[in-house]
């Protein structure tokens, strides 16, 4: 780690790319304008790792930040980082690491006896295969940087803790070493890097069709390149279909509805959603509605209500992502005849709003 490396051929996060796509890698490394916007959905995720990260940090307190002041900056990060290291800082945040090109920072590493330890931050509640080749690709690089780790971790949230005043960090994270798993993808790692690498020199877009691999791990956000040539009403949109049901009508060429043959689709609801498209049909199912019509009794309510469920439990007696209710609206028919009447309630920001909730929701009713 001696005088400043160049920049990064890879990092962990297009390492990751790259495994779950090969063909998402290249167009990320060489046409990054096809990228789609990141949605809010997906921005709100981003924003709640970042600060179930920064709360991570008090579980090893009094460390250093080494973050680099932008992404592009990471260079400088990991000299930050030999630089702390050399000056006997014990617990560093965002320590960066390069090797052979490849570009790794780790959430906190922390020396204790001589011995050194990482820690990598999830937001999730339990240790994925993801998060292992994550912390794989880790130690690989801060490893062959000349650092040598007595164990690597993933720190993840404690679904079943329990919030009962100020928040209890040491409840909340759960801490399991990854190092067994780790070592046994070592030679995994080595080999796929070469392979990455050779992607991304290559003189064209690599041949690679949409499947499964699409979203998972992770929703990429080339789908709107690489799905262009998909159709409006697609086998894609038949509405509880399963996603490899749908795709093995892909692989056969049957993609729009027109495509669908008799035989090719047996379930019968299905076919129905396929056929009243088609032919412009709608189908309503005058029975059920009769039978349903027929087992409601006056008087009538119609309440629609909203949750939201926080990584980090903000109330006592709460725990992590638990659906805390905040917002209901309430329509109410004494009578067949009779005129709605309208209820609503949304709680107060600044307190818990389950009680209040509650208590206006059993008054309106």
């Amino acid at each position: 780690m001696s005088g400043k490396p160049s920049r990064h051929i890879l990092s962990k996060s297009t390492f990751i790319r790259g495994c779950q796509c090969p063909k998402s890698l290249y167009l990320y490394k060489h046409h990054s304008n096809l990228r789609g916007e990141t949605s809010m959905q997906q921005q709100a995720i981003f924003d709640r790792g970042t600060s179930v990260g920064e709360l991570a940090r008090q579980l090893f307190p009094g460390g250093t930040d080494a973050s680099p002041a932008s992404p592009f900056l990471y260079q400088q990060s990991v000299a930050q980082t030999q630089k702390l290291i050399d000056e006997g800082v014990k617990i560093i945040y965002e320590a960066a690491f390069q090797f052979d090109g490849v570009l790794a920072a780790i959430d906190i590493l922390v020396i204790k006896n001589g011995k050194w330890k990482a820690y990598e931050v999830k937001s999730s509640t339990s240790v994925s295969e993801t998060y292992v080749l994550d912390a794989s690709l880790q130690y690989y690089v801060i490893t062959n940087s000349g650092i040598t780790l007595s164990d690597i971790s993933i720190v993840h949230i404690n679904n079943q803790y329990i919030r009962k005043g100020k928040l209890d960090v040491e409840q909340f994270f759960n801490i399991e070493s990854v190092r067994e798993a780790v070592l046994e993808n070592q030679e995994f790692i080595t080999q796929k890097i070469e392979v990455l690498k050779k992607v991304i020199k290559l003189k064209e877009v690599p041949k690679i069709d949409i499947g499964p691999h699409c979203s998972n791990p992770y929703p990429c956000d080339f789908m709107e390149h690489c799905w262009s040539h998909i159709p409006e009403n697609s086998v894609f949109d038949i509405s509880g279909m399963r996603a490899d049901k749908k795709f093995a009508l892909y692989e056969k060429g049957i993609i729009s509805y027109e495509d669908i043959k008799p035989g090719d689709i047996t379930n019968e609801k299905y076919n129905q959603q396929v056929e009243f498209f088609i032919k412009k049909k709608d189908y309503i199912d005058k029975k059920g509605i009769k039978d349903f019509l027929k087992s409601i009794s006056y008087p009538l309510y119609f309440l629609d209500f909203e949750t939201f469920n926080p990584a980090i439990p903000l109330y006592d007696q709460s725990k992590p992502y638990q659906q805390i209710p905040f917002q209901y609206s309430l329509h109410y028919q004494e009578k067949k005849n009779s005129s709605l009447q309208h209820f609503e309630f949304l709680a107060d920001p600044n307190s818990d709003p389950r009680l209040t909730f509650i208590e206006k929701l059993l008054s309106d009713t």
